[in-house]
């Protein structure tokens, strides 16, 4: 039993709720309780919501059956629900009526949900000899759907979308079958973003230029995991966010626009769900749920549902211990630990289709987790041939010597936050943008070699993480025009730079958002939250976003008429068509005190090369002369592909004739 109010759960029984929440659409609901014989129950009652998942709603009042009195005083109940089919489910309370006819209800509710299709253990999920790669035999579930083959990712604009703030579904019907809690006013809760609005919104992503999404995770989550972090059944698709066949469907219409899809997976951490004896339970800690904490539910699979899996709060080194002080981490060292986490990957490849994996808090897992991981996945991807499966990690280290340290793991790319910190702290007072321009000539490429090479990383100007770029200029000009020409020279380096560009969604309108501290009214201390840099892409007046200035928005949603969103759509278009951003050299030409930078891209002899010109500096450059070098061939002129905030040049005889605005940034292709 567990006990809470008048009220006792019969909870070790793997068969009835709260112990099992999630249901087939065949299997009978039993919900068994008890109410203390001090209370005098007549009989008890169920208070519930039923939802079918198509939004039909229903709330009602069951009564239960009487049964015996237990030993310790409760008078024992039970019921079975009435059956809802496969997506649907309930939120219910307990209570009972009194032998003087007055009805009580508890004031907790738990949730249960019913799916045909997410397993509840890693044996339901069938794993077969698939073939030899490699010398190695390759294990795991045969695909649910058509494999699609591998994308070429060094071209590819990518784009980072928090499914719950990016797009809400045009059929408005929200299901409330989520333990994540719902409330659009609150910056820490679910807005009700949707899978299916992202296929609703394929075309603005299309429109945009993007051509690879990475998603946040689709686990069903714990009420504080809005954004996905917080997984408590690691093999089903959060129900707020859509099903399995939603995600199938999003991969199927991305991949017919051309539009790869990764998906994020946590496989450092589960939700907060064991309290550990230093925090009051007994040794070697028990589930939350155990105890009888409110809203705690065992995680899924059933597999996880062992304390020694994880490591307590014993553990304080970067990959061992309990990441924020909270959150259950594996102990991916052991092999059961290893191998669970491996079968679930496979799981989410062959159910859906999806074209890559971004591993959330890679630094907190080990290598030995990382190199059987990355080469098993590589293995089993490669057997449906998609021979260039993308697996980037999210190392948040500072430096490079940090993240190449996990070189061994052979990841395909890794998200470059060292190069990042240094764009970052190059800003300066936002008048002389020499780490931009650092960036595009490829000076900041370590000395150190990356596995993948450094142009395989993913580069970024902000993120989930991250104050905004365009706070970081705003700040510093307190000026909205300024703040965009120097947003639009940082776009330029990055989507046209030598790493494989992403943007976070919001970039292309101007999202303002930033990290720190804000004062909460009627709150004497302030607080700290990335919540506000996780703005809803859809208007919500219920969040007015009232933390300061930097979070007021003024634009109209999904505007495709946006000069950010313009820029990023024709920088997405050329770096694109033109591959020797990815694959040729940079040479720096020319560069002056004034801020003029002369970049050539060029590659084999057959190819026109790039001339880029640019000023990084706050004072125009009227009129400028620079002869290109003989030994890089003769040239006859120039075509401009692409030029930001009034810069110009052209090519008179064999010299290029340059004239810039502050900040500003052309591209041309000479001709031979």
């Amino acid at each position: 039993m567990r006990y809470f109010e008048e009220y006792c759960e019969v909870h070790l029984d793997p068969s009835i709720a709260p112990y099992n929440w999630v249901f087939r659409s065949h299997e009978k609901i039993c919900i068994r309780f008890g109410v203390h014989l001090s209370k005098h129950p007549d009989y008890g009652q169920i208070v519930y919501e039923l939802n079918d998942g198509q939004g039909y709603c229903d709330v009602e009042r069951i009564r239960t059956q009487t049964e015996s009195v237990s030993e310790n005083g409760f008078q024992m109940f039970s019921v079975i629900l009435p059956p809802v089919s496969n997506g649907g489910g309930y939120q219910y309370r307990l209570g009972y009526v009194d032998t003087d006819g007055i009805e009580h209800t508890s004031e907790r509710s738990q949730f249960l949900l019913v799916c045909d299709e997410a397993p509840r253990s890693m044996t339901e999920i069938p794993s077969i000899f698939l073939g030899i790669v490699n010398h190695y035999p390759v294990y795991g579930p045969k695909p649910s759907v058509p494999m699609t083959s591998s994308k070429d990712w060094g071209s590819r604009l990518f784009y980072s979308i928090i499914i719950d703030r990016f797009a809400l579904s045009k059929d408005t019907t929200r299901t409330p079958l989520s333990p994540v809690k719902y409330d659009p006013s609150c910056p820490h809760s679910s807005h009700g973003g949707t899978i299916q609005g992202i296929i609703e919104h394929l075309e603005y992503l299309k429109s945009l230029g993007v051509r690879a999404i990475i998603l946040t995770p689709v686990y069903v989550n714990a009420p504080d995991g809005y954004h996905g972090y917080h997984p408590i059944h690691l093999l089903m698709v959060d129900p707020r966010l859509g099903t399995i066949q939603t995600l199938r469907d999003l991969v199927k219409k991305a991949h017919e626009s051309d539009i790869a899809v990764i998906l994020d997976v946590v496989n450092n951490h589960i939700a907060d769900s064991i309290n550990w004896e230093e925090y009051g339970g007994p040794p070697g800690g028990e589930f939350k749920y155990v105890q009888g904490e409110e809203s705690a539910v065992l995680p899924f699979p059933i597999e996880a549902r062992n304390t020694s899996l994880f490591h307590g709060p014993e553990y304080t080194d970067m990959v061992n211990q309990r990441l924020f002080g909270f959150l259950e981490d594996w102990r991916t060292e052991t092999p059961y630990v290893r191998e669970l986490l491996i079968q679930h990957l496979k799981y989410w490849i062959a159910e859906t289709d999806i074209d890559g994996f971004r591993y959330d808090s890679a630094r907190h897992v080990g290598l030995d987790f990382w190199q059987p991981c990355v080469e098993e996945i590589s293995r089993y991807a490669g057997i449906f041939g998609k021979k260039e499966f993308l697996q980037i990690a999210e190392h948040a280290g500072s430096t490079h010597e940090q993240v190449i340290e996990y070189n061994n793991a052979k990841f395909s790319g890794l998200i470059d936050y060292p190069t990042y910190y240094i764009v970052k702290h190059s800003l300066g007072n936002g008048n002389w943008l020499w780490g931009l321009a650092d960036y595009f000539c490829g000076f900041l490429k370590p000395s150190q070699s990356y596995y993948a090479g450094w142009q395989n990383n993913i580069m970024f100007l902000d993120n989930q993480d991250t104050s905004r770029i365009f706070h970081e200029f705003w700040n510093r000009t307190h000026n909205r025009e300024q703040a965009r020409i120097r947003v639009h020279f940082a776009l330029a380096c990055l989507i046209l730079g030598p790493q494989i560009p992403s943007i976070y969604q919001g970039t292309e309108q101007e999202f303002d958002g930033a990290l720190g501290w804000h004062e909460e009214e009627g709150q004497e201390e302030s607080i700290g939250h990335d919540c506000y840099v996780r703005e809803d892409m859809f208007d919500n007046p219920a969040c007015d976003w009232k933390f300061g200035v930097i979070n007021r928005k003024i634009f109209h949603p999904y505007s495709r008429n946006h000069p950010t969103f313009l820029l990023i759509r024709q920088l997405a278009k050329i770096r694109f068509q033109h591959r020797l951003f990815q694959s040729g050299t940079r040479t720096l030409l020319h560069s002056k005190n004034n801020g003029l930078w002369c970049v050539l891209i060029h590659g084999i002899a057959n190819e026109h090369p790039l001339f880029i010109a640019f000023n990084l500096g706050p004072n125009p450059l009227l009129e400028e002369a620079f002869k290109i070098p003989h030994w890089y061939g003769e040239f006859c002129g120039a075509d401009i592909l692409m030029t930001i905030s009034g810069g110009v040049f052209h090519l008179v005889k064999d010299e290029m004739r340059i004239k810039l605005s502050p900040f500003s940034f052309v591209l041309g292709r000479l001709l031979h």
